[in-house]
């Protein structure tokens, strides 16, 4: 193992040099986080998630005047926008041949926006109305490029992405036709994966390089973890790093200084994100008003001098409520239970005052 330490403590060192200058967040907090991972990751082993999405045979113009029934639900002011995405080349509706996902595409040039694309990586079903307007969130949002517009980001967009398949479902669209597990699915994916690099990460950052003696001082300070449940996330962790530098051996021999972007990049920099994002997005669906997300979506830039649980407060949502977990698990196993209904009549997680 003591190799593998070695090896290891070098891409970590890469690794966090680039997460301090862009993830401060993640690296500050990472104990904070990983915990909460961990609940989550174990809460949502209870769910049920297997379902069958089908195909159907909605048109791109359907696609887009539904996405666009929701969006004027959620704020009037961004149609002019929304309607203006196809004159302006900005959205395209392609499958998998063109692109390998769904993205909003924004192009920075001296601290401005010059270019955005929408890009919708077409299923054939209701979840490309739900996958348009959550790359639409992403497209009003980008005013500016701040850290907290970069921490919050994917939250906006799970949280209108979540109502929009409530929405969708109240209308009497067939659980099956809008893959409403996927948000869930995700979660579980990006969560264990976040759940196998977490503790090497954390005992890096807070500790110092991994050797013979870290697992005694996580012990001590963070958490109780076995010798060898420890090496085995170290094993993970230095073979997939390995594989991310094999895969861009050509890019990193060209200009070595990108190695830590190219590591974190992959994943590292983008899971937390949607894990938080997501986790947020469940709490504030039945405990926040909507009305406070989208003002905090329109103005999340101008907020910038504001730690990550002061812009959550603004939202009624706060981290170090002694009950927050409890909140959370509701919100969830709410949302899983109106699924697995498919009822048209309760949808009272959806709160907009």
């Amino acid at each position: 193992m003591l190799e593998i330490y070695k090896t290891l403590n070098s891409y970590l060192n890469d690794i966090c040099v680039y997460l301090g200058q862009q993830d401060t967040f993640l690296l500050e907090k990472i104990d904070k986080i990983s915990m909460l991972n961990d609940r989550v990751l174990e809460h949502i082993q209870n769910y049920d998630l297997s379902n069958n999405p089908v195909q159907n045979k909605l048109t791109y113009k359907e696609v887009f005047m539904l996405a666009r029934e929701i969006i004027a639900t959620i704020d009037s002011s961004y149609l002019s926008s929304f309607d203006a995405l196809i004159t302006s080349g900005e959205l395209d509706f392609s499958f998998e041949a063109n692109y390998k996902d769904s993205f909003c595409r924004t192009v920075w040039y001296e601290g401005r926006v010059i270019q955005k694309l929408i890009n919708v990586n077409r299923v054939f079903n209701y979840k490309d109305v739900i996958t348009l307007i959550h790359e639409f969130i992403h497209y009003v949002n980008t005013k500016k490029n701040t850290l907290n517009h970069h921490y919050f980001t994917e939250f906006f967009s799970i949280y209108f992405e979540l109502y929009s398949n409530l929405y969708l479902l109240k209308k009497g669209i067939p659980k099956n036709e809008i893959d409403s597990l996927a948000r869930i699915k995700s979660l579980k994916q990006i969560s264990s994966r976040f759940y196998q690099y977490e503790i090497p990460l954390l005992a890096f950052e807070k500790i110092g390089n991994i050797n013979e003696n870290t697992v005694a001082l996580l012990q001590e300070h963070f958490l109780d973890i076995k010798q060898e449940l420890f090496d085995e996330h170290c094993t993970w962790f230095y073979k997939v790093l390995e594989q991310i530098k094999k895969k861009n051996e050509k890019k990193i021999d060209q200009n070595p200084g990108i190695l830590g972007i190219v590591l974190s990049e992959e994943f590292i920099a983008k899971d937390y994100r949607y894990v938080l994002g997501t986790i947020l997005a469940f709490y504030a669906l039945k405990y926040a008003d909507m009305k406070d997300i989208v003002f905090l979506n329109n103005h999340i830039c101008e907020y910038e001098s504001k730690e990550v649980h002061d812009i959550c407060l603004m939202m009624k949502i706060d981290l170090t409520e002694k009950n927050f977990f409890e909140h959370l698990f509701s919100a969830t196993d709410e949302y899983i239970k109106m699924i697995n209904q498919n009822s048209e009549k309760d949808f009272s997680l959806m709160r907009k005052k």
